[in-house]
C-alpha cells in the first residue's frame, strides 16, 4: 500500500464527542518529492531522535512467514475452524486454556513450528540497525515469535538482561513455563512432539506442575510467570526518556494494545511530555488509527502522526535517517519509497 495516502481525522459535537473521518478528497497531502507530509514528517524527527522507542504488532512479522491474528486466514479464522468456536479469539483465553489445556497447547506448538521456519523481515533488520546506531531505546514487542533476538535485539529481563532492547510484552512461544514455580525452559524437538501429541511435559524443577508456552493470554491468571511486573517501571522510564515513539503493525483490535497506549499517554502527560514527544503509528490500514482513536475517552490535544505503509517500508527510511544524521553508513539497505 502507498505510503502517501493519509486520511485525517477530526472531532465533531454531536450530543457528545465524536470521531468522523475526512472524505479521502481532504487526504493525501504530498510534498514536492511525491512523498507523504506525514512520512517527511516522521523522517524530520528521527534524524532529530536520539532515544526511540518502538511498540511493534504482528504487522511487523507479516512478510517472515508468520501468521497475523485477525487478518483472512489468520490465527483467529484457523481456531475457529479446529475447535469449532464462534470466535477463534476464545483459544488465547485462559478459560478456555484452562478447560483444554493440552489441545489449547498442541495449536500453540504449531505455531511455534511455524516460528522456527520464519525468517526476520526488513522491518525487523530495520529496527537492529537502529539499535546499532544506539538510538533505540527499546523495543517492546506484542509479538510471540522471537524474532527480533535473530537481528541482534537481545531479550529484555529484569534481572538477567536489563539492558535488553526487546521487551516481549506477551511472551516467547520458544520458551516453556512452569506456573508454579516459574521455571523456564527452551522448547526443543522433543517438547514439539509431546505438545502435538496432546502429552503434557512436568516440570523437572518443582514436579509440581506440567509447563505451558510462555504466551500470555486474555484475562491469563499465571500471567505474573509470563510477563515480570517490573516490566510496567521500566516502560516508564523509557517512555519520559522518549523523544519520539513508534506503534507499529499494530490494529488496535485488541484491548491490550489499547490499553498500552494509555498507559504510555498517562506516563507522557505525567512527565509533560505530551506535546514535546511525537507519536506515529504506522500500518498498512487506516483503520489502525481510527480504532485507536475510537477507544479513547478524550482526544483532547491528543496529536498522533499517521503514516500508511508496512513496516518494511517505512522503518529502513527511518533507520536511514537517523544514520545519515549521525554521518554514518548503514549497514542496511534503504528501502525504495512507494508511490
Amino acid at each position: 500500500m502507498a505510503l502517501e495516502q493519509q486520511p485525517r481525522y477530526r472531532l465533531g459535537m454531536m450530543g457528545g464527542r465524536v470521531l468522523r473521518k475526512r472524505k479521502q478528497a481532504d487526504s493525501g497531502e504530498q510534498d514536492r518529492d511525491g512523498v507523504s507530509k506525514g512520512l517527511n514528517r516522521l523522517l524530520d524527527a528521527a534524524g532529530k531522535s536520539s532515544n526511540l522507542v518502538v511498540f511493534s504488532g504482528s504487522g511487523l512479522s507479516a512478510t517472515s512467514g508468520m501468521s497475523t491474528f485477525s487478518t483472512r486466514g489468520g490465527l483467529y479464522e484457523r481456531a475457529q475452524k479446529r475447535f469449532g468456536v464462534a470466535d477463534g479469539k476464545r483459544l488465547f483465553t485462559y478459560a478456555f486454556f484452562e478447560k483444554r489445556r493440552l489441545e489449547a497447547l498442541a495449536f500453540f506448538a504449531d505455531i511455534y513450528a511455524e516460528a522456527q521456519k520464519a525468517a526476520p523481515a526488513r522491518g525487523h533488520k530495520a529496527l537492529g540497525a537502529v539499535a546499532c546506531l544506539g538510538r533505540l531505546r527499546r523495543h517492546y514487542t506484542l509479538n510471540i515469535d522471537g524474532l527480533a533476538e535473530s537481528v541482534g535485539l537481545a531479550t529484555w529481563h529484569p534481572t538477567d538482561n536489563p539492558s535488553g532492547h526487546t521487551v516481549e510484552m506477551h511472551g516467547s512461544i520458544n520458551q516453556l513455563v512452569c506456573s508454579e514455580c516459574s521455571a523456564v525452559a527452551a522448547m526443543t524437538p522433543a517438547a514439539l512432539r509431546s505438545l502435538r501429541a496432546k502429552r503434557g511435559i512436568p516440570c523437572r524443577a518443582c514436579e509440581a506442575a506440567s509447563l505451558r508456552m510462555r504466551i500470555m493470554l486474555y484475562d491469563d491468571a499465571e500471567g505474573d510467570v509470563i510477563t515480570p511486573e517490573d516490566v510496567f517501571e521500566v516502560l516508564e522510564e523509557d517512555v519520559k526518556a522518549a523523544d519520539l515513539i513508534l506503534w507499529v503493525g499494530i490494529s488496535f483490535e485488541q484491548s491490550a494494545s489499547t490499553a498500552y497506549f494509555r498507559r504510555v499517554r498517562h506516563y507522557l502527560q505525567e512527565a509533560g511530555r505530551q506535546g514535546v514527544c511525537m507519536q506515529a503509528v504506522v500500518n498498512i490500514s487506516d483503520e489502525a488509527l481510527w480504532n485507536l482513536l475510537s477507544s479513547c475517552s478524550n482526544t483532547e490535544n491528543l496529536d498522533i502522526l499517521e503514516v500508511l505503509g508496512s513496516s518494511d517500508e517505512v522503518l529502513p527510511l527511518v533507520a536511514a535517517r537517523m544514520a545519515a544524521a549521525a554521518g554514518v553508513p548503514l549497514a542496511f539497505p534503504t528501502a525504495v519509497v512507494p508511490r
